[in-house]
């Protein structure tokens, strides 16, 4: 069996030990690697997109030859303007991205020493930036659709003789949805929120280019995407091709 990608060195590349013994200059030559990771960290203005630009030695901003305009390495991004050391903004993406189940801003405020407020608008810049092009994404290839019910629950009565059945339509609060996600083996995952996993299916087929393989499970939603899709539906014996 093969070793899953969490459990790998490849899955271990952004430390917080590492970070911790980054000077200020070495943790914006990393900022600058992952914002311009085509020119291998050379700076590209991002007003005219051109690649010869001034350094200054005194600051940690640069000027465009051509339109003669100065940037930072957080320009044109969600986190311009920031006032965050260079070495805080990695360590606050180490614990975002590293963190198994989530981090809320008030523990993020503990471990960096920020203050909540602080915290709380980096990690909605941040989530902010993992959805930034997800309206315009087109997955292709072999994607996996699945679909989870979240939300809508109501505590049973203590007395069981008090208790009902709450898989009844007649007893639900209607506050349940379902979270419909669809991965491309490989590349990205485009998420949406329906009230039923049927609903779904026109957004699937806007999101999902036509001649790719659709793998999802034997629930009768999916059933629609026959006649655009090759479908793989997975039960529990095994995979069966329909």
């Amino acid at each position: 069996m093969a070793q899953h990608f969490l459990m790998s060195a490849a899955a271990r590349t952004l430390s917080l030990i590492d970070l911790c013994d980054l000077s200020e200059d070495a943790a914006h030559k990393m900022l600058c690697k992952m914002r311009w990771e085509d020119t291998n960290g050379d700076p590209v203005c991002p007003h005219c997109g051109c690649p010869a630009v001034y350094t200054y030695r005194c600051r940690r901003v640069f000027k465009c030859k051509a339109c003669h305009r100065q940037f930072s390495a957080t320009s044109g991004t969600l986190l311009a303007h920031r006032k965050l050391a260079f070495r805080t903004l990695l360590m606050a993406f180490s614990l975002f991205v590293n963190a198994a189940k989530g981090l809320s801003s008030l523990q993020l405020s503990r471990d960096l020493g920020l203050h909540a407020k602080t915290t709380f608008i980096l990690l909605h810049k941040l989530r902010c930036a993992l959805t930034s092009d997800s309206a315009t994404t087109i997955l292709s290839g072999v994607v996996e659709i699945d679909g989870g019910w979240f939300g809508g629950y109501i505590r049973p009565e203590n007395y069981r003789v008090a208790r009902i059945d709450r898989r009844r339509r007649e007893h639900q609060n209607g506050k349940r949805l379902c979270i419909v996600a669809m991965r491309q083996r490989g590349g990205k995952t485009v998420t949406t929120v329906v009230k039923h996993e049927a609903e779904a299916v026109p957004i699937i087929r806007r999101r999902v280019a036509r001649g790719s393989s659709v793998h999802a499970d034997e629930a009768r939603a999916w059933d629609d995407l026959h006649a655009s899709f090759e479908r793989h539906c997975h039960v529990a014996n095994g995979l069966a091709v329909q």
